[in-house]
């Protein structure tokens, strides 16, 4: 039933609420994070070469690849790159296109550092580029200290180095952005596999190392918490190049030491929009907005359960073997119903659940990169790869959560991530079923729909006691797919009793 508030309490809760945001903010000044952008670095790439910083940082904190987009989405470019870094969204809303910029909706978008400055009155910021476009078009005017260079990355980058080694150490900036783009210049002439690739990353790892130990040799380094990134905006292929749909392309990574993170190698693989999250859940600003989540953050998606025992391929020839990503299994509590289909490719033989890494590889180019928002392990029922093999009947398979109470509640909300291609005569639909009652389609799909965050507010029939969601897809012969993930369901309002009270 409901309480009331006692006079003392409530002012408790008043100071506490008052005193909070002092105390953390005051906290916050202590802590101190630097992301260096390594431009056209891939994760493949580093263990041969000789980089005993980044060997030091990935030894004692966290360390993962990453999978980017690809085109129509957006093309493996610095410009789309480097906007996703810094401003934690994806290209479908900074609008970075191209290395262009030309269309870009940056102005709603401010880069990590300017969210600092914003949320931090007070504190410093610095940034070092030799790729001038990302200070005119990504970085905003009230930075306290820009180094900004031409590019001429060879000679720049360490200058790069200096400039930072020397200012961030004296100064202890709240945020830092340190970009060096000469692997990037050496991709580009020789390819990763090339004589001149190896060298530079050595070298750009040099180029860390001088400024992580300007930053340590500070006389109170020890009494301070200190997290560094490392990132990078896209790969390159052997040959050199990089903008397509390639897994050397798509390869990034993101590397994170220091204060809070210990050494780990997720199971579940970072985004590229997890940078400007992470350093600014480290400082304590607000990530209103943001695409990414903090790479301390822990899952809630059921789905995410079930990537310890995900399978290496069965039927699928372009995927390497030693690959681990898919399976039939479900979260507990969830079911998956494929009555009337038979045969076709294992792997995809009614819904399945797989990862980025796994589903983009079974054909590249059909914008199954393009489903940025889904993260970690997510749901697809794929009829276009199913029917690579013998199959009979169509692919017809629901995808069914566990029932929920909804006693009382007035509203079912529903939440997920999709991503939708249409090809022919297929349906996709969501539908809920009251009381085990015939399933009702709250959502049905009639063209693509790339990339969307789904909410339904969902109204709850009197007298119902239990609601069940599916999603279903039917499909013929060599249709498109559907893929979901992070579902999410709850239950709001009441029918009897007070409309608001304190718990």
């Amino acid at each position: 039933m409901p309480r009331l508030l006692s006079l003392a309490a409530l002012v408790v809760a008043l100071l506490s609420a008052t005193l909070a945001p002092a105390t953390a903010q005051a906290e916050s000044r202590n802590r101190h994070v630097v992301v260096f952008g390594v431009d056209g670095l891939t994760w493949d790439s580093i263990p041969p070469a000789d980089t005993p910083t980044l060997d030091e940082l990935i030894a004692t904190g966290y360390s993962s690849q990453s999978w980017l987009y690809a085109p129509p989405f957006a093309p493996t470019v610095s410009g789309p790159g480097w906007a996703t870094v810094l401003t934690g969204v994806w290209p479908d809303r900074h609008r970075v296109l191209g290395n262009d910029f030309a269309g870009h909706a940056l102005g709603r978008y401010p880069d990590l550092l300017s969210r600092v400055e914003a949320g931090l009155p007070g504190a410093r910021t610095y940034a070092a580029t030799d790729w001038q476009h990302i200070d005119e078009f990504i970085l905003g005017d009230g930075i306290d200290r820009k180094l900004v260079l031409r590019d001429d990355y060879r000679v720049n980058d360490q200058q790069v180095a200096d400039d930072a080694s020397a200012w961030i150490a004296e100064h202890g900036p709240a945020a830092s952005f340190v970009y060096f783009g000469n692997v990037d210049e050496s991709g580009h002439t020789c390819g990763t596999a090339g004589a001149c690739y190896r060298p530079a990353i050595e070298g750009v790892d040099r180029q860390i190392g001088q400024v992580l130990a300007a930053i340590r040799a500070r006389p109170d380094f020890r009494s301070e918490e200190w997290l560094f990134l490392v990132t990078t905006d896209h790969g390159h292929t052997p040959g050199g190049g990089h903008g397509g749909t390639s897994r050397a392309e798509r390869q990034t990574f993101l590397i994170a030491a220091g204060a809070g993170v210990p050494h780990s190698v997720p199971v579940l693989e970072p985004r590229l929009v997890d940078v400007a999250a992470t350093a600014l859940d480290f400082l304590g600003v607000a990530r209103t907005g943001l695409d990414g989540v903090p790479i301390t953050q822990p899952s809630a998606d059921p789905f995410d359960t079930l990537a310890p025992g995900l399978r290496p391929r069965l039927d699928e020839p372009d995927i390497p073997a030693a690959l681990h990503g898919w399976t039939h299994r479900t979260p507990a509590g969830w079911s998956i119903d494929n009555s009337g289909m038979r045969g076709g490719v294992a792997e995809w033989r009614g819904w399945s659940f797989t990862t980025d890494e796994f589903w983009t590889a079974t054909q590249r180019g059909q914008a199954r990169e393009s489903n940025v928002r889904a993260r970690g392990v997510f749901a697809v029922a794929d009829s276009d790869e199913w029917a690579d093999k013998f199959f009979r009947g169509r692919f017809n398979s629901r995808l069914v959560a566990p029932p929920v109470p909804v006693a009382d509640a007035t509203t079912l909300t529903l939440g997920f991530a999709s991503h939708y291609r249409k090809h022919g005569g297929e349906t996709a639909a969501v539908t809920v079923s009251f009381d085990d009652g015939p399933p009702q389609r709250v959502l049905t799909y009639t063209g693509d729909v790339t990339a969307r965050v789904e909410h339904l507010d969902i109204p709850v029939p009197a007298g119902s006691a239990t609601a069940q969601v599916a999603w279903e897809l039917s499909a013929g012969n060599n249709d498109w797919y559907w893929a979901v993930d992070a579902p999410t369901i709850s239950t709001s309002g009441v029918r009897t009793g007070l409309a608001v009270w304190i718990p």
